[in-house]
């Protein structure tokens, strides 16, 4: 299969460049890939000290190596402009950001966004990591809260949905959030999030010869809350994006019976684990079901034996019965989408 010798053919100078750019070092055309740090793709509002301010909104840009003939001549080279990922991290609207270190639960080491901008960049796409506004900066949303494409706060923020939350506030020695001051918190958390990857979306498409991407070939992929942000941002606010793949989303905010209504939504490879979150699990049933209803481009993944945590390399069991490598599975979703 031609995935599987791209992906081995790959595999040692990944695990190298991997491992160079955890000390700091920025990865060269060596391996696959150059990378752009800390570029500004919009604002959002916080609250600091009891006032409202606006801080930037950062994002890393991974792009193939000119110079990284080996692995893209026949990929990407052939493409004037490269399609592109935006990819947006988890961490219950708590916690996490870009270049940190993998989250860990029941043994099972998590691979991060930029794990999976190392894999996908040297095949030849450009691969934007984003940071977003979290809870405890307590960012206010633009949109109502009310706004038409979401549900009600007490709908959505179920109990395994807060248990999540304060889960990710312990480990970052905050105290949990409760009643309904504490929903509020999170709900804007939430809106604010989709806010912000629609603006990296607008970034991204509007400086597509910056970057040399083909702004009509972009998709999202983004895990747990940073999936169901991307669920929300593609399929809430429709945003210009190709394809879409949610990695274990808690699908929060989104009413799926006025979003997800057509024939034509946008492609998605929707990703749960065996032992995923509670959150996780309780709303997955909708949201394939809302997709197949729809007739849409949609594919459901098992991870079996992982928790909410697992990397992109475990087996992956296709609701068409295949057994594949996960990161096999999304570069074949990829290419499917963004190279034809």
């Amino acid at each position: 299969m031609e995935i599987s010798k791209r992906l081995s053919g790959l595999f040692t100078k990944a695990c190298v460049a991997v491992t160079v750019f955890a000390s700091s070092a920025l990865a060269d055309g060596e391996f696959g890939y150059e990378v752009e740090l800390d570029v500004p793709y919009g604002k959002g509002v916080i609250s600091s000290d009891g006032a409202l301010v606006e801080r930037d909104l950062l994002l890393d840009v991974y792009t193939p190596s000119p110079n990284n003939a080996d692995y893209t001549a026949s990929i990407s080279n052939t493409d004037t402009l490269k399609p592109a990922v935006i990819l947006i991290h988890g961490g219950g609207f708590q916690r996490g950001g870009r270049r940190q270190a993998p989250y860990t639960e029941f043994d099972a080491i998590h691979d991060r966004m930029e794990d999976y901008a190392h894999l996908l960049t040297p095949m030849g796409y450009v691969v934007f990591v984003v940071e977003y506004r979290l809870a405890p900066e307590l960012p206010e949303p633009e949109m109502a809260l009310d706004a038409d494409w979401v549900v009600t706060i007490e709908e959505d923020l179920t109990d395994a949905g807060m248990r999540r939350v304060n889960f990710a506030r312990g480990s970052l020695g905050l105290g949990p959030l409760e009643g309904d001051e504490g929903k509020v918190v999170v709900w804007k958390t939430i809106l604010s999030a989709a806010e912000d990857l629609e603006k990296a979306v607008n970034f991204v498409r509007s400086s597509s010869e910056r970057f040399g991407i083909d702004p009509e070939r972009i998709a999202l992929g983004g895990h747990s809350a940073g999936a169901a942000t991307v669920i929300n941002t593609a399929h809430g606010l429709d945003a210009p994006v190709t394809a879409i793949f949610p990695l274990s989303p808690p699908l929060s905010a989104i009413d799926l019976s006025k979003t997800v209504t057509t024939a034509d939504e946008t492609p998605t490879l929707h990703i749960i684990s065996q032992y995923d979150e509670p959150a996780v699990l309780e709303k997955a049933p909708g949201f394939t079901a809302a997709m197949r209803n729809a007739g849409a481009d949609y594919e459901l993944v098992w991870i079996p034996g992982f928790p909410h945590f697992y990397p992109h390399n475990t087996p992956s069991l296709g609701d068409d019965g295949t057994r594949q490598a996960l990161s096999a599975r999304l570069i074949d979703f990829l290419d499917k989408h963004l190279r034809q």
